[in-house]
């Protein structure tokens, strides 16, 4: 795993050669050959070890800590990688090494990434599918081109309206959402973003929306999307 926060995440009593040496140590591997590996790895995310091998967190710069911890979640070869808004606290320059970084490394060792975030614009880059959860509920999920292109729940284009355009054109007026967020613990009934959709109708607060197919693997968990629901903007079942 890769956390959001690089600098709490790295221990200051390590070297950058040693924290990711310190996993496979831990799983047998001899003290040369862990070192070996970690150089290896610091090589592969662009770290010159020469240089960097031995410097501890606060010797090096967000990024770089960054790439160590990129580096130490492959030092036991793994098949998944979950990282956690990696990219959030870094400035957006630095942000696009990392992102490109991760997207070279995902072809070089053959990974799958499980990446969370709430920046759309990284997500577009990084993701083959898109998940979208509000409220500890999937919302839509999808092939990314289906998502950003035709999103299908209301809150997901609130989320895609809400980016910044440099187009003239393209001003956004009206805010995509309003409303304050309910309370998690106590969330409402029914859809549980009814209380800020602009198509929310009484169905929405009675009946609890499921999974629907709004086109290949594209589904979403909105009444309007599901057939006979009961909302006035679904498909009626034929008879």
């Amino acid at each position: 795993m890769v956390f959001q926060d690089s600098y709490s995440s790295l221990n200051p009593r390590l070297s950058a050669e040693e924290a990711i040496a310190f996993a496979p140590r831990v799983h047998g591997v001899d003290n040369r050959k862990s070192l070996a590996l970690a150089h290896e790895l610091l090589t592969a995310v662009g770290l010159e070890p020469g240089h960097f091998a031995r410097r501890y967190p606060h010797e090096l710069s967000g990024g770089q800590r960054q790439r160590v911890n990129i580096a130490r979640a492959l030092a036991l070869r793994p098949r998944l990688v979950i990282l956690d808004e990696p990219v959030s606290a870094l400035d957006k320059s630095v942000q696009a090494q990392v992102l490109n970084l991760l997207v070279d490394l995902k072809a070089q060792y053959g990974l799958t990434y499980l990446f969370i975030s709430h920046d759309l614009n990284v997500v577009q880059h990084m993701a083959d599918r898109v998940l979208v959860m509000y409220l500890g509920r999937v919302a839509e999920i999808g092939p990314v081109e289906a998502i950003y292109a035709r999103a299908a729940h209301p809150y997901t284009a609130a989320l895609l309206a809400s980016r910044p355009s440099m187009d003239p054109d393209r001003r956004c007026i009206e805010p995509p959402l309003v409303g304050d967020l309910p309370n998690p613990v106590n969330p409402p009934s029914g859809c549980r973003f009814r209380t800020r959709c602009v198509h929310a109708e009484p169905v929405c607060g009675d009946t609890t929306p499921v999974l629907a197919t709004v086109g290949g693997d594209h589904l979403a968990a909105c009444l309007m999307a599901e057939p006979g629901s009961g909302h006035s903007r679904a498909a009626r079942v034929a008879v």
